[in-house]
């Protein structure tokens, strides 16, 4: 239960806390899709949720999320989560913070710093990726600081949102039907 979705690597032989989910996937490309946008909308909208933190259950949010076809080849996912995945890392470890600090910052409207600005470019540059999957070159995400639910957010526009959501429920709707 969160206010951020946070996807990380961990070694295999990490203890974890029973409340954590663990996805046994190494590819990059995997985690440009989880931890994307599209990935985000799908989760807020089928998880529960905690007053506005998100409860990302595996039956609700993982299992029924429709992939893009041919995710695990996709060199442009594996090249954009690598990018976001290790400066997201490195600044962590340069600011001695974890993932809920790092994306309190991310969100926070007043924060100007370069190494966030250089953040939320690589998110868009992911997101951008994750559409492009999907073959939405026609979608404009709209990338900025927006309100939510969960309050004033650097996500994807309201109309995005909508859109997103509607046509990933219509892929899921299909391969149920396949």
């Amino acid at each position: 239960t969160s206010s951020n979705i946070g996807f990380t690597f961990v070694p295999a032989k990490v203890v974890l806390a029973n409340t954590l989910n663990v996805y046994a996937l190494g590819e990059l490309a995997a985690f440009t899709v989880l931890q994307s946008r599209p990935h985000e909308v799908w989760a807020r909208f089928f998880g529960s949720s905690l007053e506005d933190r998100l409860r990302y259950t595996p039956s609700d949010c993982f299992e029924t999320f429709p992939f893009p076809e041919g995710w695990q080849q996709d060199p442009s996912l594996e090249a954009a989560g690598q990018a976001y995945y290790q400066f997201r890392a490195a600044l962590m470890v340069q600011n001695r913070e974890g993932l809920t600090k790092t994306y309190n910052r991310f969100h926070d409207p007043s924060e100007a710093s370069a190494d966030i600005a250089e953040l939320r470019r690589l998110h868009v540059e992911m997101d951008q990726a994750v559409a492009a999957a999907y073959g939405w070159a026609d979608l404009d995400l709209g990338h900025g600081f927006h309100t939510t639910k969960q309050g004033l957010r650097y996500t994807i526009s309201e109309p995005a949102r909508r859109t997103v959501l509607d046509r990933l429920l219509a892929l899921n709707h299909e391969r149920y039907a396949e």
